[in-house]
């Protein structure tokens, strides 16, 4: 359990975090890190409600008492102008970020805008958070050579929620050969982990409320009317297709990886969604 004084709400505030991990963060917290001269990367990966963001905020909050929804980072945008604008020693987290940084698209103009401001970032002793479903869809400079750790967020048997570390040694050995067995975690065995519980480090209503927009506001621009073009219509009839023939969401993923612009379960799932939506109005305006 740790205890301290939260800047932002003006308040005591206290919840669980792994001795291991405190241990890891005292080392860095309180401008130590900034006397050293270095920043931190951490990758956090996990399927979709397991609890990576939470986690993250946690680990976050404590690093720094003054962080913030502020601080949290939804679009590759808004990440690049945060790193680059934020005071020294700040924590930043990149949450969604597949969005941005998928290994299928390394050459896009965002990406190499992305890339570029990790390697600026040393300068600014940040710690920054990269939040995705899996690291396999970073590219090997965020995944394998920039980050110094991956926590790996899942449930354990009992439905509990946990973390394993996977060092800066083994992390490169897990992308090299879980990525040759099916995205595979199983080896190399990792020995540090631990349990985390749901408290969030931050005011909660207010991370869901700047997520939600968010994630709309870019799911306005990415699958509107105006925005899709005849090919991904026809995509997306395909994938709607598929869903209802008893495909599931995973394995549609799965299938979409291969692809040199890979898609997200989410992402799959609204496109599907949007075109029931535009058979629907399709079949209703028929009848008139």
């Amino acid at each position: 359990m740790v205890e301290f004084y939260d800047p932002v709400r003006k308040e005591q505030i206290s919840y669980h975090i792994d001795k291991k991990l405190q241990t890891r963060w005292d080392k860095l917290r309180g401008g130590l890190l900034e006397k050293q001269d270095e920043d931190r990367v951490y990758i956090v990966d996990g399927r979709e409600r397991t609890g990576k963001s939470v986690f993250t905020l946690q680990q976050a909050k404590y690093l720094n008492p003054e962080f913030s929804v502020e601080d949290v980072c939804f679009t590759p945008e808004e990440f690049l102008n945060k790193i680059r604008t934020a005071p020294k020693g700040s924590v930043i987290v990149f949450d969604e970020a597949f969005r941005g940084l998928s290994s299928k698209g390394t050459q896009s103009k965002v990406n190499k805008k992305l890339v570029q401001a990790m390697m600026e970032m040393g300068q600014r002793n940040l710690v920054v958070f990269i939040v995705l479903p899996t690291f396999f869809l970073l590219e090997l400079y965020a995944a394998v050579l920039r980050s110094h750790a991956l926590f790996h967020i899942y449930k354990d048997s009992k439905g509990k929620r946990a973390f394993r570390i996977y060092n800066y040694q083994k992390k490169s050995l897990l992308y090299r050969v879980g990525k040759k067995k099916g995205l595979s975690y199983a080896f190399p065995k990792v020995i540090i982990r631990g349990r985390f519980f749901g408290t969030y480090g931050i005011d909660e209503q207010s991370y869901r409320d700047k997520k939600a927009k968010s994630l709309k506001d870019m799911d306005d621009v990415l699958f509107s009317d105006d925005s899709k073009s005849r090919y991904q219509i026809q995509r997306d009839f395909l994938l709607y297709h598929f869903k209802k023939c008893g495909v599931t969401l995973i394995q549609l993923e799965k299938v979409m990886f291969g692809c040199p612009e890979t898609m997200s379960k989410h992402q799959i799932g609204v496109n599907i969604r949007d075109m029931a939506e535009r058979l629907s109005k399709q079949a209703s305006e028929e009848k008139k």
